[in-house]
């Protein structure tokens, strides 16, 4: 996985600027109402790339950890913003970090590509990381994208396919309870937009470590 973000997939998208839109879509403004009322503490940006939501999480007050299994997005955000404070990891492994230790998780399009069993224990370990009553906040694929990819995908589980070389999850409604049930949840809704030029299907979600489910 570590040399598909590497070598195919960051190393591909440094070389063409036409494809790092992702610098316009910051949807997290629109809950900017809400952000603004947090605790300025620690946020994880968990698969940040090249970092242009860790410099959102920043520029709102944080301090913030940026991770990524990619060193070359790693380093593009290092150049970008020298003094971002980066851990290269791989997120299908236990989290590198002690217990409730960040305010806010963020996930932006960075969780969906993991088989049941090992987005389960990234979920558990995402909660073990937050505060109480911290943030989860992130995006993940939508099952609606399936009709764009049906002809070229395999299917391993449900709503689980190999894609080319890329494995990736396709979420529905019923595998946010699933996976992310143990959260209280306070925002959960369908996005369809446009990214690189192509139709993008996503779930956008705001959960919380609630204090009365350990």
């Amino acid at each position: 996985m570590g040399n598909y973000w590497n070598d195919n997939y960051w190393r591909r998208h440094l070389a063409e600027p036409e494809r790092m839109d992702i610098f316009e879509e910051l949807w997290i403004g629109k809950h900017q109402e809400l952000i603004d009322k947090l605790n300025k503490g620690h946020a994880l940006d968990l698969g940040c790339g090249i970092g242009q939501f860790t410099d959102y999480w920043i520029n709102n007050g944080f301090q913030v950890t940026s991770a990524d299994i990619s060193v070359n997005a790693l380093n593009a955000l290092k150049e970008r913003t020298p003094s971002a404070t980066t851990v290269e990891l791989d997120m299908s492994k236990q989290l590198p970090f002690e217990d409730g230790t960040f305010d806010v998780v963020f996930a932006n399009l960075s969780i969906h590509y993991f088989d049941e069993k090992t987005t389960l224990a990234l979920s558990g370990e995402i909660r073990r990381v937050l505060k109480p009553g911290g943030l989860f906040i992130g995006s993940v694929n939508s099952s609606v994208a399936y009709e764009i990819v049906k002809d070229k995908a395999k299917v391993l589980e449900d709503n689980y396919y190999l894609i080319g070389e890329r494995y990736i999850r396709l979420f529905d409604r019923v595998q946010f309870d699933q996976f992310f049930g143990q959260f209280k949840t306070i925002l959960l809704e369908e996005i369809h937009t446009v990214r690189f030029k192509n139709q993008r299907d996503h779930w956008e979600f705001i959960f919380q470590k609630d204090d009365g489910k350990d």
